[in-house]
């Protein structure tokens, strides 16, 4: 005979029929929350809803592995209704999509979510937490692994309600236009060569308080912009627009637009790759951030 499994209260004691009463109230009320997103958002209709019902009832089940089984939602809608629930994704306003890897918004009960507010709580208790500002991501070899702890680092900021906007200064690649499915331009390519006011360039994304400045049209010649007097101004007048300001920036190597945008943002974050970035590649990271005048604020490992 199998054991028979016995159900328990917090505190060890078997739970009583009032409180496994009141677990299924609380089910039925997260599905109904969770039903009622999905419908506004235009992911459900009623039929659909009807036979997700139906099939919860034969199966036991939560309603959105129901859904999922019926083939009726992926698990992007489900993220998504679960952010707008969650007040992190704007409902009916902004632009772009959510990106992929997006974990802090898409599965904010995660491991990795957690992580990345224990990071958000380390820099915001710092020496300098009150005025962390700008500051510019340094890396060094590929971008990857850097743009998805600046990504996610922005969330995490915009969740505490703060002003928050993520600027693409890799005029080369446009990747940060790539991540929320935007177009290019205007960017602050267009802004830097005065033929966009900054304010039409800045975008609202779909996630609550974060804002986008996409590099624009890619640039093989961006390292001239990005040296010029414009960036240090552009960066100031954001300064002043935002409570944070995150700066995505080229990797570090033989090109040196890095330098120059980390010498205008003053203050670096360091995000190495494990097991891939040795040493000596790092030593030369952080004489190259010394010699911009860039100052360290804390730094984190990718992947």
């Amino acid at each position: 005979m199998s054991p028979l499994l016995k159900i328990v209260s917090g505190d060890g004691a078997p739970a009583t029929s009032d409180q496994l009463h009141h677990a299924a109230e609380q089910k039925r009320a997260r599905d109904a929350v969770l039903r009622d997103t999905l419908v506004r958002l235009g992911r459900l209709n009623d039929e659909a809803v009807a036979r997700i019902q139906t099939l919860q009832r034969e199966m036991n089940a939560p309603f959105a592995k129901a859904a999922s089984k019926l083939g009726l939602l992926t698990r992007d809608d489900i993220e998504t209704a679960i952010g707008v629930q969650h007040g992190f994704i704007r409902e009916g306003e902004g632009e772009g999509r959510l990106p992929p890897d997006l974990v802090i918004v898409r599965r904010p009960r995660s491991r990795e979510a957690e992580q990345f507010r224990a990071l958000r709580t380390r820099l915001l208790t710092s020496k300098d937490g009150e005025t962390i500002g700008l500051f510019a991501i340094a890396a060094h070899g590929a971008h990857e692994g850097a743009d998805h702890i600046a990504l996610n680092m922005a969330a995490s900021f915009a969740q505490l309600r703060k002003r928050v906007l993520i600027l693409d200064a890799d005029l080369r690649a446009s990747r940060l236009a790539r991540a929320f499915a935007l177009a290019a331009a205007p960017g602050l390519r267009e802004t830097l060569l005065g033929e966009c006011d900054i304010r039409n360039a800045v975008r609202a994304t779909i996630v609550q308080n974060l804002s986008v400045l996409t590099a624009g049209a890619p640039d093989k010649d961006g390292h001239e912009l990005l040296s010029s007097e414009a960036l240090r101004l552009t960066l100031e007048y954001l300064r002043c627009a935002y409570d944070v300001v995150i700066v995505m920036t080229a990797p570090f190597g033989p090109v040196a637009d890095a330098q120059f945008v980390w010498a205008a943002a003053e203050k670096a974050f360091v995000v190495a790759r494990r097991h891939q970035d040795r040493l000596p590649a790092l030593k030369d990271l952080n004489a190259a951030l010394r010699h911009a005048g860039a100052g360290v604020i804390g730094a984190a490992l990718a992947g």
